[in-house]
């Protein structure tokens, strides 16, 4: 394989994208009245900003790295991760779930969980989200070491640890409004250099399509049912278009706390629709060029190295500078987003509610600066974690189905029902973590054996949702009427003629939803 060097054009542009990351994460500064304003920004960005903030957000290390990498392995049904389990998700969060936290005056998910079922609940999902933002961005670190080796030939834990400062450097000094407005750069940062490679492969794609159709088909290959296949339609439709997808959009902190940045409940809606149409969009800049990688890399990458190594191969200095500024705008966004959400819910939902209550907003702000480099700490543990499995995506989806489909089941019980108590929310979640994980130890253990580890995963999610939502409504000895904010916690007949769509946000639902549809049959 020839590899392009970056040489002189590197040290233009890695510097000028840094110093403009840094620059924009300065200006985002603000003089901070309440720690709400530093931690979550709740009603203060626009709908567009929010809108791409959201989207950058999601099109960090999964879209860039991770789907490249499933691209390579699996062919276009990578695309399956963006349709299927991308867009039923996010019209429900902007139709249903959204709604109910506007509704309840929320700003977060455990603040919710605490109006819906109470304190106990509610410290118990704080801390599963800290676990899953810790090694959410542990997987950011861990990509971004891998970018960083493959092009520059630096080693692992240099080029994580540079990234790591400058991401510390501007959360610490904007805070979450830092973050949002340094990943919609990103983002444009990441499409212009990415853009280029999707020309470049057209011809093997092109080649690939006579050859191998197999790789280009997102449902025939699959079988009905098979647990010892790579996929199924089963856990393709249940358990990630269902119980994965829907527990990452509707239960992730850091998506819910960028829709609520938005100044309206109205745009709050909106932002996940309109960043709907932005990821159908990437799915084809990352992906196609993925199922090319086969035949230009010829094996000697791993997968994770899958886009990287493509660029370093297709790609001359310049264009190999930018897409590699590119590659790390996108992981640092993906970073610097689940920085700050640890950031927030260690503060706002542990230091403030149990260790310190009642001290100044100052005092807090200072709390949710010194949890940064906590977390950032904690992150590099968690990225050699990364190095256990085959592509970051297999990690990835493992920390949804342990971590999220269990307390998306009990944030589903208990909108949709007001018998479930907080005694079942509780017993729930943890029921269903344990079922997961004793299910991923057995195949640790070979005792179980699937196809690949993403079919474990999706039939872990299953497991965790149908455990968890089980408990949730068969312990329901008590109603919960006397819960704190009573019925704007539930999503009842009251609440849902008053937040019914507008016909703006109806239309948007409409059309995401039949061009998904549409482009599923076309691949079919």
């Amino acid at each position: 394989m020839r590899a392009t060097a970056v040489g002189p054009w590197g040290l233009v542009i890695f510097p000028l994208c840094l110093a403009a990351v840094l620059c924009i994460g300065w200006s985002s500064r603000r003089p901070w009245s309440s720690a709400n304003d530093y931690l979550n920004a709740s009603r203060s960005i626009s709908l567009w900003a929010a809108a791409l903030a959201f989207l950058a957000y999601n099109c960090g290390s999964i879209e860039v790295v991770g789907m490249s990498a499933m691209a390579a392995q699996y062919g276009a049904q990578a695309l399956h991760f963006y349709w299927v389990g991308g867009i039923p998700g996010m019209i429900f969060l902007g139709l249903v779930v959204l709604p109910v936290y506007m509704r309840s005056g929320a700003r977060s998910l455990p603040e919710y969980l605490g109006m819906r079922f109470g304190p106990k609940v509610r410290l118990l999902n704080a801390c599963i989200s800290m676990a899953g933002t810790v090694c959410f961005a542990g997987v950011a670190l861990y990509t971004l070491g891998q970018v960083l080796h493959v092009i520059l030939g630096w080693r692992f834990q240099a080029g994580a640890l540079l990234c790591a400062a400058v991401v510390l450097a501007y959360v610490l000094a904007g805070g979450v409004r830092a973050s949002i407005f340094t990943s919609v750069f990103q983002l444009f940062v990441m499409v212009a250099g990415l853009a280029p490679l999707l020309f470049f492969t057209v011809r093997f794609n092109a080649a690939s399509w006579a050859h191998r159709p197999d790789r280009w088909h997102l449902w025939r290959p699959l079988p009905l049912f098979s647990p010892h296949a790579s996929l199924d339609r089963i856990c393709v439709l249940i358990g990630l278009g269902f119980v994965i997808s829907f527990s990452y959009w509707c239960t992730d902190f850091v998506m819910i706390q960028r829709a609520l940045a938005a100044r309206t409940a109205d745009d709050a809606r909106k932002v996940p629709l309109l960043a709907g149409f932005g990821k159908m969009g990437i799915a084809f800049l990352v992906v196609l060029p993925g199922v090319a990688a086969p035949a230009l890399l010829r094996g000697t990458v791993s997968f994770d190295q899958t886009m990287p190594a493509l660029m370093a191969l297709e790609f001359g200095p310049a264009l190999l500078a930018l897409g590699t500024a590119a590659l790390i705008a996108g992981l640092m966004a993906w970073l610097a987003g689940n920085v700050s959400g640890f950031s927030a819910l260690w503060t706002e939902e542990i230091y403030r509610v149990r260790l310190h209550p009642g001290r100044s907003e100052q005092h807090y702000i200072r709390a949710g600066q010194m949890a940064v480099p906590a977390c950032l700490a904690l992150a590099q543990l968690a990225a050699y974690a990364a190095f256990q499995f085959h592509d970051i995506m297999e990690f990835l989806q493992l920390i949804v189905a342990l971590f999220y489909a269990p307390v998306f089941a009990a944030v589903l019980a208990g909108v949709t029902s007001r018998r479930t108590t907080e005694r079942g929310a509780f017993a729930g979640i943890c029921a269903g973590v344990a079922a997961a994980l004793a299910l991923q130890v057995a195949c640790w253990m070979r005792f179980a054996r699937f196809g690949s580890q993403m079919n474990a995963n999706f039939y872990e999610a299953i497991l965790s949702f149908s455990v968890a939502l089980s408990a949730c409504l068969l312990m329901r000895e008590r109603a919960c009427q006397d819960a704190p904010g009573g019925a704007d916690v539930v999503f009842d007949k009251t609440l849902r003629k008053a937040l019914r769509p507008s016909p703006a946000l109806a239309v948007l639902s409409i059309v995401l939803l039949a061009l998904c549809l549409f482009l599923n049959v076309l691949w079919w």
